[in-house]
Formats: structure tokens, C-alpha cells, sequence
């Protein structure tokens, strides 16, 4: 890209006249002056409405397929002329709503403006001026036919493949100024077209950004006069104010902790998967679109276009959450069990070799608990014909049982072998034991060689409610690393006080109804001495690798437990052959 620029700036600052512009941008003189003085206006741009999810609706001026052709090329050049500032995130490559938001993450206060009328308040004289000025220079002839390939009706049209990036460039000026503005009061700023944030983590709201009254935030007259004197009105309707204890949502996306997606937007899809499975694809379509009545959605194929939309509403919910995201995962198998052929970005299976049973879990750590319990038994001689393969997630992933159920649904439609695949789950979660296990066994089978499977108790344990962590002995679950740091178990700890039954400094600062389960569930984090906010107890993670590497007094543990585990696999598989 960077070694593009200098040639687009010297070849298009090197146009002086209309026909070498045509020729800049693939086109004739004489095709250039029919669609620009011939052609009548209306004729030019094909204006239609489309609603807003303020309510409302967005007038949009879609130019015809040679003007745009035209724009096309003229917003490539632009593009790649000189690069958007780094607070600019809307129609710049590489950046997104996504990347817009991230900046504002966990800030104590989020404010929210709009520029009122934005493309429309970018009129032909202005944009004539912008290819008057530097970075261009551009003569009145070359400044002028520019600005009347871009307008229409003497403004921005929102709609032409130009504007995004003319209007961009008309808002350097601002940029520069809210930059400047934002650095001196401490706060961050960004824009995404016509979408200002700014936020902060100082204890109060600089004053120089305005005050609050009633609730709402009141701009100060600095703040005011830079939108003024840069051309564009601030919309007040949509200025809002939030501060980290209420839902701050910057372009559409909730940062109060992380980036994530509005609930509501979640619902509507469940709801909208929940009505096909119900009613049917036919059914589910048709009440969508009488619910949702917009004049761009009365679709000649409603079932096509149902699962279209459908299809990228799930796709944004994996591009802002990502594909590892446990709600995505769910949302990604309902979906592919109605329809197999919906594509859809998912992590694939990592192939494991010919003739191995493959095991997928719950958790990231307990492939690592199997495989070393698995070869110590080896090592003993036991279970010498048990092939498996524990598969490893990603890092980035987050399986949970709702997950791993919809795998065990929509995988035996997916499969393209024999190979058994056995998906294990924990006994702490109660309403899936009855779901991932027949009444009078331990798994359940669901075709193609595909079971699900429940950890079965081992005989030292007095509860059912059983984690990979919990087959081993106590001596061994509670040994200390190297840091003196261990697990904890929710029956340490006083479920009034939080304190710990045995050791006085040491207290859980976590929910108390965690403290009140009925078995001993593991604590690896919340776990403080008095006087400091550091968690002092061993992640899960932690104890799982110190195990398999067998670090220090984790050298010597006892897999023994273990057993009643790989005598289910054995189970599954005779049952399988």
C-alpha cells in the first residue's frame, strides 16, 4: 500500500483538465460530460429509504452503474491517497465498529454524540474547497468536475461509493481539533462517520466537556464551537451520558467490561431460531417479515431471505465476540442443525491419526488431566489397547456443556468418517446429566459413532456432582506450587463470613452462594489474605500443567481414581464396535 502512494499522488496531483481526470479514472471525456451534464439529475441516482433502528427512516441516493463505476475508482485513488487519522475508524481498512469501541472499554464515563444531517451537511461547495486545498491543489476546471462526481443536488449523497471517504477527509480539520482537545483534558476520542465518543477514567467529567444537568450531559460552548466552526450541528437527541455502573454502548456494542454485543440483539436471534425449530422454516419467515414490515423487506423468497438475515446476524455476533465465544459456538450449532449447509466461520476439528477415538471436553485443562493419567496407567500396564486422542481447544476458545451438547447433536450430520468421537461432561452442571446420558448408563449414543458421556463418581468421593480436579486424592488436589500457592474447596471457607475454617488471614471475597454449595466445589481465584486484593490461590490451568510436567511436589500423584474413566471409554468403544 505504501509503496502505491506516491505514484497515485504524483499521476492524480498531475490532472489539470476534464479529460485527463476521465482518462485518471478509466473513463472519456464524452461518457464523463453525458452522466454529469446530459443525464438529468434524477436520473443519475435511484433514491430509496431505508428505516432506522432509532426509528425513522435514512433517505439513500444509490448513483447508476456508470456513475458508480466512476466513484468507484475516484474513492480508490482517495483511499489510498493519504491515510486516515488514527481516531477515524469508519471506512478505513482494517478498522471497524469493533475497533472503534475497543478504545472506550472500561472507562468510568462513555459520551456519546451525533452530527446531525452528516453527509448532507457536506455540500458541493465544500468538497470543491477540499480539492482546492492541500493535500490536492487541484485548478477550479479539475476542483469543480471532482465535486460534481461526488454531489448530487448540490451535497454529499449517502450512498455513493465517495462519500465515506470525501467525508473523512472534509473532517481532518475536526479530528485535529477534537485530538488536540481530547490530549489536553485526559480523555480519549474517536469517530466512526457521524458517531463521536469520548471517555475517560477521571473521577469527575473535565468541565471543559460540559456538566451535567438532569440526568443529561449539557456540551460546553468550547466544545460546541469546534462542531460549529468545522460546519456540522450536533444532534442532542442522541447525545447520551453514561457512567461504568449503566450500560455504556459505544456504535452499537456494550464496553462496560469488554466488547460484547447488546442482549437484545442476542434474544432476536434465539427467538428467531426458536420459531423455525418450532413452526418451521416457512412459518418462522412469514412472521418475521409481518413483524419486522419494512418496504425493503418484503422479499420475493422469504425462507432464502430469512436465513440470509439470520445467517449475518450470527456472523456478526462471532466477528464482535469472536468464534470462540460460547454464545456464538451455541447459536452456530442450533443454526447448523436446521440447516447443515449454512456457512458460518467455526473452529475445525484438529484431525487426529486413523483409528484413535477422539475425546472432546468441557474444559481446557482436562485433555491434560486424561493424558497423563492415561500414561501413567500405561506405565502399569493397564489399559495398554486404549487408543485415545484428547482433544486440545484453542486458547481462544470457551467450550462450555451447552456447547459441547450442540456438537453432540450436529456432529453426526458433519462427520465424513468412522472414527468414534466421545464428548465428556462434568457432573457439577445438574440439568445436562439427564441430556448427555441414557436413565440406566453413563453416556449416550447419537449416531455416526458419536456419544456423549458423563464423568463417572469415583469411590472416594461422597458427592455427585464430580470435575475432572476431583479424582484425585485431597493430599494431591490441595498441594502447594512452588509460589505456595493451591486449590481451595468451597468447604474451607465459613459460608456467612467468608473467612477460612482453619487459616485466620486467609478469606474468600466472592459470592457467599458459592460458599453454600452443597458439595465442595474448586476455588482457584477470589482467594485473599486480609489487607490485599491479589488472589493467592493456584488457577486450574496452573495445577493442571504442574501436573503434566510434573513440577516439583506435583512429581508423585495418584491417578488411581482415574480408572473408572478409561473403563467407560472402554465401555463406549466395545459398544461402538
Amino acid at each position: 500500500m505504501q509503496t502505491e502512494m506516491p505514484d497515485i499522488q504524483s499521476t492524480f496531483q498531475a490532472v489539470t483538465t476534464k479529460r485527463e481526470l476521465a482518462e485518471r479514472l478509466g473513463s472519456s471525456l464524452k461518457i464523463l460530460a453525458y452522466y454529469l451534464y446530459k443525464l438529468p439529475p434524477k436520473q443519475q441516482y435511484k433514491k430509496y429509504d431505508i428505516p432506522k433502528q432509532t426509528g425513522g427512516t435514512r433517505e439513500i441516493y444509490a448513483p447508476i452503474s456508470g456513475i458508480k463505476q466512476i466513484q468507484k475508482r475516484l474513492s480508490h485513488i482517495l483511499q489510498n491517497y493519504q491515510p486516515a487519522k488514527f481516531c477515524v475508524h469508519g471506512y478505513v481498512k482494517e478498522r471497524s465498529i469493533k475497533t472503534n469501541a475497543y478504545i472506550h472499554r472500561r472507562k468510568r464515563i462513555v459520551i456519546n454524540l451525533d452530527l446531525k444531517d452528516f453527509f448532507p451537511s457536506i455540500n458541493f461547495g465544500r468538497v470543491r474547497g477540499l480539492f482546492k486545498s492541500a493535500p490536492f491543489g487541484f485548478n477550479d476546471e479539475v476542483a469543480t468536475t471532482l465535486a460534481q462526481i461526488c454531489c448530487h443536488d448540490g451535497k454529499l449523497p449517502q450512498g455513493a461509493p465517495t462519500s465515506p471517504v470525501i467525508s473523512n477527509y472534509i473532517c481532518r480539520k475536526l479530528d485535529n481539533e477534537l485530538i488536540a482537545f481530547a490530549r489536553k483534558h485526559k480523555i480519549n476520542y474517536s469517530r466512526y462517520a457521524d458517531d463521536i465518543t469520548f471517555s475517560t477514567n477521571l473521577q469527575f467529567l473535565p468541565t471543559a466537556v460540559g456538566h451535567i444537568k438532569e440526568h443529561k450531559i449539557v456540551l460546553s460552548n468550547t466544545l460546541q464551537k469546534i462542531f460549529q466552526d468545522n460546519g456540522f450541528t450536533i444532534n442532542e437527541e442522541k447525545t447520551r451520558y453514561a457512567l461504568r455502573t449503566n450500560r455504556q454502548e459505544v456504535t452499537g456494542l456494550i464496553v462496560n467490561a469488554g466488547i460484547n454485543v447488546p442482549r437484545k440483539y442476542i434474544m432476536r436471534i434465539r427467538a428467531m431460531l426458536h420459531a423455525w425449530e418450532k413452526y418451521g422454516l416457512e412459518a418462522a419467515a412469514k412472521e418475521h417479515f409481518e413483524k419486522f414490515n419494512y418496504k425493503h423487506k418484503h422479499p420475493d423468497y422469504p425462507e432464502i431471505a430469512f436465513k440470509n438475515e439470520l445467517t449475518g446476524m450470527l456472523n456478526y455476533v462471532g466477528q464482535m465476540k469472536g468464534i470462540g465465544n460460547r454464545v456464538y459456538i451455541a447459536l452456530y450449532y442450533r443454526i447448523k442443525r436446521l440447516d447443515s449447509n449454512i456457512k458460518l466461520s467455526i473452529p475445525e476439528y484438529i484431525p487426529a491419526p486413523e483409528g484413535t477415538t477422539v475425546v472432546f471436553c468441557e474444559g481446557k485443562t482436562d485433555p491434560l488431566h486424561l493424558e497423563a493419567a492415561l500414561s501413567w496407567f500405561h506405565q502399569q500396564g493397564e489399559f495398554s489397547d486404549l487408543d485415545l486422542h484428547f482433544f486440545k481447544w484453542r486458547s481462544d476458545l470457551d467450550i462450555n456443556n451447552e456447547a459441547l451438547l450442540q456438537m453432540c447433536q450436529t456432529r453426526p450430520q458433519a462427520k465424513r468418517d468412522n472414527r468414534i468421537e466421545i464428548y465428556l461432561f462434568d457432573r457439577d452442571v445438574p440439568r445436562y446429566i439427564q441430556k448427555a446420558a441414557e436413565k440406566d448408563k453413563s453416556y449416550k449414543y447419537w449416531e455416526e459413532n458419536v456419544y456423549s458421556a458423563l464423568l463417572p463418581v469415583p469411590e472416594h468421593r461422597d458427592f455427585n456432582e464430580i470435575c475432572i480436579e476431583h479424582f484425585y486424592p485431597d493430599e494431591d488436589l490441595l498441594k502447594e506450587d512452588k509460589n505456595g500457592r493451591r486449590l481451595y474447596t468451597t468447604r474451607e471457607f465459613d459460608p456467612e463470613s467468608g473467612c477460612h475454617l482453619k487459616l485466620k488471614e486467609v478469606y474468600y471475597a466472592g459470592s457467599r452462594a458459592q460458599l453454600r454449595c452443597k458439595y465442595p466445589k474448586i476455588l482457584d481465584s477470589n482467594v485473599r489474605k486480609n489487607g490485599s486484593d491479589e488472589n493467592i490461590a493456584l488457577s486450574k490451568n496452573n495445577f493442571a500443567k504442574n501436573i503434566f510436567h510434573k513440577t516439583g511436589s506435583f512429581k508423585e500423584v495418584s491417578f488411581t481414581y482415574f480408572k473408572v474413566i478409561f473403563e467407560l471409554f472402554e465401555e463406549i468403544i466395545a459398544q461402538a464396535k
